[in-house]
C-alpha cells in the first residue's frame, strides 16, 4: 500500500520477530539516514495472541526495540506502526516518536488501509478499548477500578504510591488521536420526569480538516451503599464535524445507567450524588 499512496519508497528485509538476529540493523540504519520519513512496522506475530497465549512481559518482542532505537539514533522522524493483540509497554516510544499508529492484527488489505491513514487520505477516529501501561508493574490497570487509595497520587501522599513511576498509563482507555482537534464545552445536566437525567455537551472541531470524533460519557457514584468504580462508561456517540463546526450532544441517564447490582445480586437504584464527565477519553473531558 505504501508504494501506491506515497510514491518513492525503499523497503528492506524484515527483522525476525522474537529472535536475536541483529544482522539487518546496519542496512536499516543506512537506509534510514537518507529518508525523509521512516515507517517501522513492529509488534507481535498473530499466533502470539489467543487462548493460552500469555506473555510474562509486554515489551515489543525480540530485538525489535533495539532496532527501533538504532534507527532512531540516525533518523528520529519515525512513524511506528504497531501490530499486536494486547497492550504493549511503549513508554519510550510514546515519549520520543512523533507518531504511532495502532493497527492491531489486520487482514490482507491492511497495507492499503494503513497507507491511507499515513498519507492523510483517511482521517483516523478509533479509540482504544483497553489501557496501555507504562510497565507490567502497573498491571492490573484499567479505567473503571475501585477507589482503593493504593497507589495514591505522588503529589498527595508521602509513601503510598509507586516509588519509581507515576500512576498514569501511557494511553488510557478510550484514547485516540485524529488529524484534527476537538474541544468540549458547556456540559449541563438536568433531571427530567421519570427519574431520568439529561446530559448535554457541545463539541467543536477546532482543527483545519474534517474529522470524526467519539464522545464518551462517564459517571461516578459518589455516595452508594457499596463501593463503586471511580469511572464507568455509560454512553458514547460517534459523529463527523467540518472545521469550525459544533454539535450539541444529548445523553440520557436512566435507572439502567445509574443503578448497580449489590452483593446479593439485586439491582438497585439509590439516591445520591453523581459526577459526570463527557470527553475524548476516560481521562480527558469536561
Amino acid at each position: 500500500g505504501a508504494d501506491v499512496a506515497i510514491g518513492e519508497t525503499t523497503f528492506i528485509n524484515e527483522v525476525k520477530v522474537n529472535e536475536t538476529d541483529r544482522s539487518g540493523f546496519q542496512e536499516a540504519m543506512d537506509v534510514a539516514k537518507g529518508a525523509d520519513v521512516v515507517i517501522m512496522v513492529l509488534g507481535e506475530h498473530g499466533f502470539m495472541s489467543g487462548e493460552g497465549r500469555s506473555r510474562t512481559n509486554l515489551d515489543i518482542p525480540g530485538v525489535q526495540d533495539e532496532l527501533l532505537k538504532a534507527v532512531y539514533s540516525v533518523n528520529p522522524n519515525i512513524v511506528l506502526v504497531l501490530m499486536n493483540g494486547r497492550p504493549l509497554t511503549i513508554d519510550w516510544e510514546a515519549k520520543n516518536l512523533p507518531a504511532i499508529v495502532e493497527a492491531w492484527h489486520l487482514g490482507s488489505q491492511s497495507g492499503n488501509a494503513i497507507a491511507e491513514v499515513l498519507t492523510g487520505a483517511y482521517n483516523p477516529s478509533g479509540k482504544l478499548p483497553m489501557t496501555f501501561p507504562k510497565s507490567v508493574g502497573q498491571i492490573p490497570i484499567y479505567y473503571n477500578h475501585q477507589s482503593t487509595g493504593r497507589p495514591g497520587p505522588i503529589e498527595l501522599v508521602f509513601w503510598s504510591h509507586y516509588i519509581d513511576e507515576t500512576n498514569d498509563p501511557v494511553y488510557p482507555f478510550g484514547h485516540g488521536l485524529s488529524y484534527t482537534t476537538f474541544e468540549y464545552s458547556a456540559l449541563k445536566a438536568s433531571v427530567k420526569k421519570g427519574n431520568r437525567v439529561e446530559v448535554t455537551c457541545t463539541v467543536t472541531n477546532t482543527g483545519k480538516v474534517k474529522g470524526e470524533e467519539v464522545a464518551q460519557l462517564y459517571i461516578h457514584d459518589l455516595v452508594a451503599s457499596i463501593s463503586r468504580p471511580i469511572k464507568e462508561l455509560k454512553g458514547f456517540e460517534k459523529f463527523e464535524l467540518e472545521p469550525g463546526a459544533s454539535k450539541t450532544l444529548t445523553f440520557l441517564l436512566t435507572d439502567k445507567e445509574l443503578g448497580f447490582f449489590d452483593g446479593e445480586g439485586n439491582f438497585k437504584v439509590e439516591p445520591g450524588t453523581f459526577w459526570v464527565m463527557v470527553g475524548t477519553s476516560s481521562q480527558e473531558g469536561v
